[in-house]
C-alpha cells in the first residue's frame, strides 16, 4: 500500500502545478537533481511535466535535492512536490539530468528511495530507473550502471511511444529484462546500458564494444524538427510559475533549439544539430498561455536576427510585457535589440568573448573580433543598459599567457569605451568578468584536447586578479579549479568511475582518494587524446561525423575559423543529412 508521509517543508507559492488523484494511473517521479530553484528555470523540465500529465493515464510528480544536500542537515527525506510521497512510492524514475555536477545527487536520490545502486542487481518488483536530458546525450556513460535506460534525444520525438509503452513497462508479470527490451525497442534513442559492454586492454583503453543482437550500435537520439511532422507540439514554455525560481515569477519560451555557430568548445552547439526555429504560429500559440506575471523570458537566441522575431519582441513590449534575454552575441547587438533592452527595464547585458585575443578567438571559431566587442558595449551603455557582464574561460587549448594579458587589456578597453558614457550621465556602470576554466566536452572539436595543468591555471588565475583588481569598477569571479577537474572526468568519463561516484556521493571521501581506490587515475581522463582514440560516449551516435570534429579540430590548431552553418544548404557537419 502506498504511503504519504507528513511533510515537513514550507509549500510553494506556485502557480500551474498538476495535482492528480492516483488512482488507476501510473505514477512517474520527475527527479531534477539540483536545487529547486535551478530545476524549475529549465525548460526541459517544464515541458516534460506538461507533456506526461497531459496524459489522463499517468501523474507525475517533481523531485529535486532535500534541503539537507545544501544545509548538511542528515535523513531529509525526499519527496514530490505535489502530493509529498517518497521516491519508493512510485512506478517509475525518470531523471531529467542537465549538468555533469548533477550525477552525485543522482546517486543519493536512488539510495533515498531504496532501490539497488546498479542497474543489473535490481529485481523485477523494483520500478525502473530512466534518465534523460542534455547531460546524458553527450555523454551517459559515467552514469550507466545506475541507469535501466536512456531517453536520448528530444522528449518531442520520444514521448508517443514512451506513453504507449507504460502499460508493459510497470507490469511487473513481466520480467524486467523484457520490459527494458520492449523499451529499446520501441522508442527511438532508447539506449539500455545492459545490454552493451566495453572491453578495456591492459593500458585502460577502450578497445571495442560488445552488445546483444537485435541492439542497435551506435544508439541515435531521437530528433523532433518542427513542421517535420504533421502535428506540431507545443513549444516548450513555463507551466509552472514560482517566485523561488532563479528566473522568478518569469515566463520562459524556447524560440529555437541548437545553434550553428560552430563554437568548438560547446556541446550543445553540436548535439542540438541542426539549428531548428519554432514556428512563428506556435510561439503565439504558446504565449497565449502566459498568466499572472509580466515577465517573459526568450531562450534560444540563434535566430533573434531575423525580423519576425524581432517584430514579435516589439509586439510583446507594446502589450506591457517585460522581455529578458540570454547570454548575447555581439555580433547581434544593435540598436533596435537594446532599445528593446531598455523598454523591459534592463539593467544588465552579457556578452561572452570567451577569450581576450583575437588567435584565441580564431581556435575557439568565436568569429569575432576586437572591434565588434567593443562597438557591442557601447551600443548596450549608449541605448541606456549601464551594466556589463563578461564571460571567459581560462585553459583553452593552445593557450599562453599572453592571451590570458589579452583578458585584462580588452577588459580595460571595454572600460575605456564605455566610461565616458557613464560619466556624462553620472553613472558609471559596473562590468563583471566572470571566468570559468575550460572543460574539454565530449561531441565536440576539442573533445581530444587535455586539460591544462593545475600550476600553470594557477599562474594564469593569479595574472588576471592582478591585472583586473588594478582597474576602477570591475570585479572578477573565478570557479572552482577543483569542480573543473571533477567535470571533466565526468564530461570524457566511462563506467568504471560508477564506484568513484558512490564513493564520493554516498561515503564523503574526496575525489582523489576514491579514484585511487578504483584504480583509476585523473590523468586517464584529463590528458589529450590521439586521433583514432575509441571514445566511451560514441556508443551514441549524433548526427555530426567524427570526421568533421576532426577537421575542426585541425583547424583549431592552426587557428582557421569556420563560417557559420546554414541548415538545409551546407553538409559539412553531417547534421542536415536525410
Amino acid at each position: 500500500m502506498k504511503t504519504s508521509p507528513r511533510w515537513s517543508g514550507t509549500p510553494r507559492n506556485e502557480k500551474g502545478a498538476i495535482r492528480k488523484k492516483w488512482a488507476d494511473r501510473t505514477s512517474i517521479a520527475l527527479i531534477f537533481p539540483d536545487a529547486y530553484s535551478v530545476g524549475m528555470s529549465n525548460l526541459g523540465l517544464q515541458s516534460v511535466y506538461a507533456r506526461l500529465n497531459a496524459e489522463d493515464r499517468v501523474v507525475a510528480e517533481r523531485f529535486f535535492v532535500p534541503n539537507h544536500q545544501t544545509t548538511k542537515l542528515p535523513n531529509s527525506p525526499w519527496l514530490s512536490e505535489e502530493s509529498s510521497r517518497p521516491l519508493k512510492d512510485f512506478d517509475l524514475l525518470l531523471f531529467s539530468v542537465s549538468f555533469e555536477s548533477n550525477y552525485q545527487n543522482m546517486v543519493k536520490a536512488l539510495k533515498a528511495a531504496g532501490l539497488s545502486l546498479r542497474s543489473e542487481d535490481r529485481q523485477d518488483l523494483e520500478p525502473i530507473v530512466l534518465a534523460g536530458g542534455i547531460a546524458t546525450q553527450i555523454n551517459p556513460e559515467p552514469i550507466a550502471p545506475f541507469v535501466d535506460v536512456f531517453l536520448l534525444g528530444d522528449f518531442e520525438a520520444i514521448s508517443g511511444g514512451f506513453v504507449l509503452c507504460l502499460p508493459e513497462l510497470t507490469d511487473q508479470s513481466i520480467s524486467r529484462t523484457e520490459r527494458l527490451k520492449q523499451l529499446v525497442h520501441n522508442i527511438p534513442g532508447a539506449y539500455a546500458p545492459r545490454f552493451y559492454r566495453p572491453h578495456y586492454n591492459a593500458s585502460g583503453d577502450l578497445v571495442e564494444w560488445e552488445y546483444e543482437q537485435g541492439f542497435p550500435f551506435p544508439v541515435v537520439p531521437a530528433i523532433f524538427i518542427p513542421n517535420s511532422q504533421s502535428v506540431t507540439p507545443p513549444v516548450p514554455h513555463t507551466k509552472i510559475l514560482s517566485p523561488d525560481a532563479v528566473f522568478s515569477n518569469m515566463f520562459l519560451i524556447e524560440l529555437a533549439r541548437g545553434c550553428g555557430r560552430g563554437c568548438r568548445f560547446c556541446a550543445a552547439g553540436f548535439v542540438y544539430r541542426p539549428p531548428r526555429q519554432w514556428p512563428l504560429d506556435s510561439l503565439n500559440a504558446a504565449l497565449q498561455e502566459r498568466k499572472d506575471t509580466d515577465r517573459v523570458g526568450l531562450v534560444g537566441l540563434e535566430f533573434l536576427g531575423r525580423e519576425e522575431i524581432e517584430l514579435l519582441c516589439k509586439r510583446l513590449l507594446d502589450e506591457g510585457l517585460k522581455l529578458a534575454f540570454s547570454s548575447l552575441r555581439a555580433d547581434d547587438i544593435t540598436q533596435d535589440l537594446v532599445r528593446l533592452l531598455k523598454a523591459s527595464d534592463a539593467k544588465l547585458a552579457t556578452i561572452a568573448p570567451e577569450a581576450g585575443s583575437q588567435r584565441l578567438r580564431q581556435v575557439i571559431n568565436k568569429n569575432l573580433n576586437e572591434d565588434v566587442i567593443l562597438e557591442a558595449a557601447e551600443t548596450l551603455v549608449s541605448g541606456g543598459v549601464p551594466n556589463l557582464k563578461l564571460y571567459f574561460m581560462l585553459g583553452l587549448p593552445f593557450e599562453t599567457d599572453e592571451d590570458v594579458h589579452g583578458v585584462v587589456d580588452l577588459v580595460d578597453k571595454i572600460r575605456s569605451t564605455v566610461r565616458p558614457i557613464g560619466q556624462s550621465r553620472g553613472h558609471l556602470g559596473s562590468i563583471t568578468v566572470s571566468v570559468s576554466t575550460f572543460v574539454p566536452k565530449a561531441w565536440t572539436p576539442m573533445q581530444w584536447a587535455g586539460a591544462v595543468k593545475k600550476s600553470v591555471l594557477e599562474r594564469r588565475r593569479q595574472i588576471l586578479e592582478k591585472g583586473l583588481r588594478r582597474l576602477p569598477n570591475v570585479r572578477l569571479q573565478l570557479d572552482s579549479v577543483r569542480e573543473a577537474t571533477f567535470q571533466t572526468i565526468l564530461s570524457r568519463g566511462d563506467r568504471r568511475l560508477a564506484p568513484v561516484l558512490e564513493a564520493v556521493a554516498l561515503k564523503g571521501v574526496t575525489l582523489s582518494k576514491a579514484m585511487k581506490e578504483a584504480g583509476l587515475s585523473v590523468d586517464m581522463y584529463c590528458r589529450a587524446l590521439g586521433r583514432d582514440t575509441n571514445f566511451p560516449w560514441e556508443v551514441v551516435g549524433h548526427r555530426v561525423r567524427r570526421e568533421y570534429l576532426w577537421k575542426e579540430w585541425s583547424r583549431a590548431s592552426r587557428a582557421k575559423q569556420t563560417a557559420f552553418c546554414i541548415p538545409e544548404i551546407c553538409d559539412r557537419c553531417g547534421a542536415c543529412r536525410k
